[in-house]
């Protein structure tokens, strides 16, 4: 036999369960941790991040199963007298169409928590959350362990403000959410309309930004002119350009109404807005101011 082709072999049985190889042995003898379990045994993950499965997206893995099998085992965990999806919950119903009895694990020992983080990571890597998934999924990190939202920005690498920015979209009615979930809103479109408080006006809107496609720049000014016209009116026509830019950054960063004014001599003011103390707490967060 070809030395090389030995050689390939040894590194194809390092990285599949199998090869086609009739003596090389399954991986699973090798490493306790990777089993073959009966698909029936494995419960979806009700804190799953993911909620949104394409039926397409999933026939088509399993007619893929059907030519080369999974190659990538799902991750899971032992509770009681079944296991528990980590994470492959695609790869689990893909599996089950297709007809398989048993399907390869890793198993790994973790608690509810580190199940959430390991879940939450392995969804936002492969990019497969939607903007309202990711943003449920942060609340319920932060609900299940009482920390703030810079804890967990510094445990998944993220930007702190984007996290934040993203958990203000919950605050926004489900009709809306569902619009950005079905890609007919984008989350810069929709967070503005946190400022409209009567549903009828927030309905009518929603439908002229999607119907005329509107930037999200544009719903900023049109959310401003309708909840305070008479500061729309001033910030648009007495202010200069770069202060009018320099408002919206601010406004977008910080996610709250910004306002400043220049007077003689290079004074001003700069003006945050807040509603609420927990709204004062999250910008003093966001600017890194500690008490």
């Amino acid at each position: 036999m070809n030395p090389s082709k030995r050689g390939l072999g040894r590194g194809l049985s390092n990285l599949l369960p199998y090869t086609s190889d009739t003596d090389a042995q399954p991986v699973v003898q090798e490493n306790p941790n990777y089993q073959e379990v009966e698909v029936s045994e494995i419960h979806s993950n009700p804190n799953q991040p993911r909620k949104v499965f394409p039926e397409q997206e999933i026939r088509e893995l399993s007619q893929s199963f059907h030519s080369v099998g999974m190659i990538e085992p799902l991750v899971v965990r032992r509770i009681d007298n079944h296991y528990q999806l980590i994470s492959g919950e695609r790869r689990l119903r893909a599996s089950i169409l297709a007809g398989f009895k048993k399907i390869p694990v890793v198993i790994k020992q973790v608690n509810d928590l580190q199940a959430i983080e390991m879940s939450i990571i392995e969804n936002i890597q492969r990019e497969d959350l939607n903007p309202v998934e990711e943003s449920r999924a942060y609340q319920h990190w932060i609900d299940t362990t009482g920390q703030k939202p810079s804890a967990l920005a510094i445990k998944l690498g993220r930007d702190r403000t984007t996290i934040t920015n993203l958990l203000r979209l919950l605050k926004l009615p489900p009709e809306i959410l569902n619009l950005i979930e079905e890609k007919k809103l984008t989350p810069g479109q929709a967070r503005p309309l946190l400022g409209i408080a009567d549903s009828r006006q927030l309905k009518k809107l929603t439908q002229r930004i999607i119907q005329e496609g509107w930037s999200s720049r544009k719903v900023e000014n049109e959310v401003a002119s309708l909840t305070n016209p008479l500061e729309s009116s001033k910030r648009l026509y007495k202010k200069d350009p770069n202060t009018t830019h320099l408002e919206d950054q601010l406004r977008i960063y910080l996610s709250t109404k910004i306002e400043i004014s220049h007077r003689k001599h290079g004074k001003g003011k700069l003006m945050i807005h807040y509603s609420k103390p927990e709204e004062l707490e999250r910008i003093l967060e966001i600017i890194g101011f500690k008490s």
